[in-house]
């Protein structure tokens, strides 16, 4: 079920097969992602496009990492109620250390199973929407 209405979700992830399969699972749920390879093309797109329901994001990636990314996104009052769902090899401790503010995302540890995560995005907006953020 493809909806050409749907949130829009995005993608943040260096690596182009997860991208993809990840992608094809959103659409097939009724979302339209959107796909980013760098944090840094995320950063510019959330100053110039309309804003995602929520962003999926690697921590690992080439330039400017996730965890700057989320930080970047809870200073900033016009994003800070995006809803972050982290896509990572790395623990929580590992990526966040001490740093509270990126503290607030959500966490889905690769491998993953992709019905999980899809499970997981749809979770965390049902539970947006119903704080009335």
């Amino acid at each position: 079920m493809i909806n050409a209405n749907g949130p829009i979700i995005w993608i943040v992830e260096d690596d182009v097969s997860t991208q993809r399969i990840v992608a094809e699972h959103l659409k097939a749920s009724g979302f339209r992602p959107i796909l980013f390879d760098t944090a840094e093309k995320a950063y510019a797109a959330l100053r110039n496009q309309t804003l995602p329901a929520l962003i999926i994001l690697d921590m690992l990636l080439p330039g400017m990492s996730g965890v700057d990314l989320i930080r970047l996104i809870k200073q900033n009052k016009a994003w800070e109620k995006i809803p972050v769902v982290v896509v990572t090899v790395l623990s929580r401790e590992a990526s966040l250390g001490a740093d509270a503010s990126a503290s607030t995302a959500f966490w889905v540890n690769k491998p993953f199973d992709t019905n999980n995560l899809i499970q997981t995005v749809q979770e965390v907006l049902a539970s947006v929407e119903k704080e009335g953020h």
